[in-house]
């Protein structure tokens, strides 16, 4: 191994700071041994920069001190320096492969980054080294935990404090299976015993804290809020540095709005690592606080920190647009030529919803990129959507103004003569449309807290962007839908007092009228987010489909977005309505943004009968769609006298065949 290579695990605290605190690192006289001993013994008392210290001297003694590699790693891991810690047991596995402690920590290290399979072939691997290394099981189990395969980690829990009844990991991740499933007092009982077997580490004080937060956030009950800042300052009074403690308190900060607060608590915990996901935190509270500037540098200092994190890149892209700044600025035009670059890359790998998304994102960021708007009128032709291709056309003139967009744009007027809606009167404007309004709602996290605070805020973002790419209906634009959803909550707890809310919104004028509410929760580990979606027919209050998917890598959230609106695109029904009656036919107010395209198939329902005659009969009229714009189609009944009972503005559904199950 090259000797400097263990200065790249220095981390950024000045030294006049870490020698006015620590004055016993200056103690000249110990070799790496002792350094390595001073810091297992600080990692068992859960004090983690004086650990990182102490390991970081070690190798400075010894570069291949394999021992304090893995001590090193594990310090790190605790405070969230996942791709750090990965390192480092890569680097102790090269020392020594069978090391099953190394393992270990490379499992754990590995879930932090959300690849959960690999982490599980870490842990058998270690297991099967030493069969008697509790940490690996343990590590199992919380892997189980991950994976919300909550049985099997109870299960594997209780084999783990059959052997040791107080070992302190399992004590806490017990504690919190049981929390998860809304038995409070057993989770107290197993933090108060994992305090009581290690009074000096605050590691029990911060997980009972965590409890009661997060049972807080479930049930919107302020009583438990208290409490949770009791058992954190505890934490504090014991290890004033603790990373997770003062993190903690951040986050309740930010939640309760004391954001200045928030952002002091935040701050402590960058003296011990500087964490992606807590700048992130930080860079929301003084967004809310109103201080845009400095939550600008935060965000970036973030972005800095972990590019990787799908999220971050999401949540600041978001507070780019919503916040107008202006279309040249530089991060804006970053983010924006990296989403082209993906667009192609899903183009050449045949992925045109994917491309289309990302297309429709960079002109989001910069809607002057003329190679982003080629592309996607490119798309816009192939699918046939000559309105869209048209419209953009137009966009092309007006801003660059050259004689090759205007003997396009004229092409274009002559070719459309021939279009149907242009023969049918609405080249000027588009036909009116029935598809149903569609609010999506803030997502909650199902374990009451979240990594990111606001992830289910920036996915139902995420999700109504998505949405606007596809037809059948008319979804609340990003800004509308900020000023509406704002405090509302979508927690079981206060879903139905949230209805309420929306429903008197909607009575005063103040909300057009909402069919369908999308809303659900989600769980996020690393770099993977998991999502549970219903779709609520508003009017009816009934669930008419629930989507379960996940997602993991640099790119999880938008990919889940477009995974979900697809899902999401199938489930809503939608209608038509007839537009004008014709001589063999019909126009209506459906088609290929739809999904009706020539030989589609359309029906149409009426009651015959006289108004006291009691044997009503329901009749269908079956229709065959011959042609089909963007945004209408012509369609011809299959039995011509049909034509004779249908009327103007009739309302007409897209027939979808039934096919047969193979019976064995």
């Amino acid at each position: 191994m090259n000797n400097k290579r263990p200065f790249m695990y220095f981390l950024a605290v000045p030294v006049a700071v870490v020698i006015i605190l620590f004055p016993e690192l200056r103690i000249s006289g110990k070799n790496a041994i002792s350094y390595n001993m001073e810091g297992w013994s600080c990692l068992e008392r859960g004090d983690h920069l004086r650990a990182i210290f102490s390991f970081r001297n070690a190798l400075k003694e010894n570069a291949r001190y394999q021992k304090a590699l893995v001590g090193l790693g594990y310090a790190y891991y605790e405070v969230e320096a996942y791709e750090q810690a990965v390192e480092l047991f890569a680097d102790s596995l090269k020392i020594d492969g069978r090391s099953h402690e190394a393992l270990t920590g490379m499992g754990f290290s590995l879930i932090g980054l959300g690849k959960l399979n690999q982490a599980l072939l870490y842990f058998n691997q270690a297991i099967t080294i030493s069969g008697e290394d509790l940490k690996a099981h343990y590590g199992i189990a919380y892997l189980y935990y991950v994976m919300g395969k909550m049985v099997w980690a109870e299960r594997k829990i209780a084999s783990i404090l059959k052997v040791d009844p107080y070992h302190l990991d399992s004590l806490l991740l017990m504690a919190l299976i049981k929390e998860d499933n809304g038995r409070l007092d057993e989770a107290r009982g197993y933090t108060e015993k994992a305090i009581g077997a290690a009074s000096e580490n605050p590691k029990g004080h911060v997980a009972h804290g965590r409890i009661l937060l997060q049972e807080y956030l479930k049930k919107d009950t302020s009583a438990y809020l208290p409490e949770a800042v009791h058992s954190l300052n505890s934490a504090l009074s014991i290890q004033p540095n603790n990373f997770w403690a003062n993190r903690l308190m951040g986050d309740i900060s930010l939640i309760t709005g004391s954001y200045a607060e928030a952002v002091e608590y935040y701050r402590r915990t960058g003296d011990i690592h500087q964490n992606g996901t807590v700048l992130y935190n930080m860079a929301v509270a003084q967004d809310r606080a109103g201080n845009r500037d400095e939550a600008m540098k935060t965000f970036l200092r973030a972005y800095k920190l972990t590019s990787s994190d799908s999220i971050l890149r999401s949540r600041l892209e978001e507070f780019l647009v919503l916040h107008d700044y202006k279309i040249g600025h530089p991060v804006r035009t970053m983010f924006s030529n990296d989403h082209f670059t993906v667009a192609m890359e899903k183009e050449k790998q045949n992925l045109p919803d994917e491309a289309v998304m990302y297309l429709r994102r960079v002109l989001l960021l910069n809607p002057m990129n003329r190679e982003a708007r080629e592309s996607l009128m490119a798309y816009y032709d192939i699918l046939g959507y000559h309105r869209l291709y048209i419209d953009e056309l137009k966009d092309m003139n007006r801003l660059y103004q050259s004689d090759r967009y205007r003997d396009r744009l004229s092409a274009e007027i002559i070719k459309r003569r021939n279009k149907l809606y242009h023969r049918e009167g609405y080249s000027t404007e588009e036909p009116p449309r029935d598809v149903p309004v569609v609010l999506v709602m803030d997502f909650y996290p199902s374990t009451g807290l979240s990594q990111h605070i606001d992830t289910g805020h920036v996915f139902a973002g995420s999700l109504t962007f998505s949405l606007g790419q596809f037809g059948r209906m008319n979804v609340m634009g990003m800004r509308t839908r900020e000023s509406f959803v704002a405090g509302l909550k979508t927690s079981p707890s206060c879903f139905e007092e949230s209805l309420g809310k929306i429903n008197e919104l909607i009575k005063s004028k103040d909300l057009k009228a909402v069919d369908y509410i999308i809303y659900g929760s989600y769980r996020e580990n690393g770099n993977s987010v998991s999502v549970e979606c219903n779709i609520m027919d508003f009017h009816k209050g009934v669930i008419i489909g629930t989507v379960n998917l996940s997602e993991w890598g640099r790119e999880s959230l938008p990919v889940l977005a477009l995974r979900v609106s697809r899902r999401i695109y199938d489930m809503i029904p939608f209608t038509g309505r007839i537009l004008k009656l014709k001589e063999k036919g019909v126009i209506v107010n459906i088609g290929l943004y739809d999904g009706i395209k020539p030989g589609s198939m359309i029906v149409l329902q009426k009651i015959t009968g006289s108004s006291d005659d009691v044997r009503k009969i329901r009749k269908k009229y079956f229709f065959t769609v011959k042609e089909s714009d963007t945004l209408l189609s012509y369609a011809e009944p299959i039995d011509k006298n049909d034509l004779d009972d249908v009327d103007s503005s009739d309302t007409v559904y897209p027939y979808k065949r039934r096919r047969a199950r193979l019976i064995d």
